[in-house]
């Protein structure tokens, strides 16, 4: 199942995600399986599947990552998630001192000032980071697109990371 096709938008990966949400609540309105409550059996059981294919096909498309990680596949590349990052052990020292910012911050009690530092540099690392993906589809360099995936994976990683060991130590 091709979702660019699914969804009749243009199979590259910047996309219009409005065209994207429109095309979906169509596609949502001719295949809710509420709408065939009164027929067969199995005619319930092909529309409930077509249902799920559309409902993920959406939430793939309209994700950067997932979008970026499908639209890799498409394209001959099968990318694992959890893989990844191991492959660029450069990358992973190169940034290693993030991790210890964190463990910095949970040690002086979450300086607030130097925690929204930390987030500001993270979330400027993400917008650079998805900014050079879209460079690297639009240039067709797939390669470099999936060293750059793993990286936003990295930094996600450690956002949502600083994110859950602040929560923690606001319920202390």
């Amino acid at each position: 199942m091709n979702y660019f096709a699914l969804f009749n938008i243009p199979e590259k990966f910047n996309i219009n995600k409005q065209l994207l949400s429109k095309n979906f609540y169509k596609l949502q309105l001719k295949f809710h399986p509420d709408l065939f409550i009164n027929d067969t059996e199995s005619k319930k059981k092909i529309i409930l599947e077509k249902s799920i294919q559309i409902n993920k096909g959406y939430k793939i498309l309209k994700d950067f990552l997932s979008r970026a990680i499908y639209f890799l596949s498409l394209n001959g590349f099968e990318i694992r998630r959890e893989t990844l990052l191991l492959n660029d052990n450069n990358f992973l020292k190169k940034y290693f001192s993030l991790y210890e910012e964190l463990d910095s911050l949970k040690e002086n009690n979450f300086d607030e000032i130097r925690l929204n530092n930390l987030i500001k540099k993270i979330k400027k690392k993400i917008t650079i980071c998805k900014k050079k993906i879209e460079i690297e589809f639009e240039k067709k360099q797939y390669e470099e697109a999936i060293k750059k995936i793993a990286e936003l994976l990295f930094f996600k990683k450690i956002k949502d990371n600083l994110k859950k060991e602040y929560n923690v130590y606001l319920k202390k």
